[in-house]
């Protein structure tokens, strides 16, 4: 037997042109499917390999896990990873303050920075903005203080040199 729509040569009992996939006159719909579903889903659909192998597949895009806001959130449920250079820049801008004096602010200041831009890029994907402003405040404040400093040490070296050579006749 022939398809009526395109001629191509049909298998004893299809339902379906594997071709062009149009119905094939005088099949009866009791008949048993050519695609193995039960026989509760009604009357199959055509065969898969025709004529749909020319279509390009469907590649289905990925979906970004979405954060619930703790405060929708039920108890117990965490947010998103916290960003590790908002972690870097938080542990170091409070070692600014007991080991690392100079060499840790510039630390904090760098990671509180790429720790924010890590923030805003991930669309909520990653948290710890609250960690990466902290290092910052932090790194910043004792580079102010390490600048009052230097400024103050300059300027008594300076007035002392200046008053030795005032009282010197």
């Amino acid at each position: 037997m022939d398809c009526t729509t395109c001629g191509t040569a049909l298998v004893a009992g299809a339902l379906f042109c594997p071709n062009c996939g149009s119905r094939v006159p005088g099949s009866s719909s009791t008949g048993t499917p050519t695609i193995g579903l039960p026989s509760t889903y009604g009357e199959p659909g055509p065969p898969l390999s025709q004529p749909y192998d020319d279509a390009p597949p469907v590649v289905p895009q990925p979906v970004a896990p979405q954060w619930v806001a703790p405060s929708s959130a039920p108890y117990g449920v965490a947010g998103p990873p916290n960003s590790t250079a908002a972690v870097v820049s938080l542990v170091f801008g409070i070692l600014t303050w007991i080991f690392l004096p100079v060499i840790g602010p510039i630390v904090a200041v760098v990671a509180g920075h790429m720790a924010r831009a890590e923030i805003r890029r991930s669309n909520g994907q990653v948290g710890g903005g609250g960690m990466a402003i902290a290092g910052l405040v932090l790194g910043y404040l004792q580079i102010a203080l390490l600048v009052l400093a230097i400024c103050a040490i300059v300027a008594i070296g300076f007035l002392t040199l200046l008053g030795s050579r005032v009282s010197t006749p």
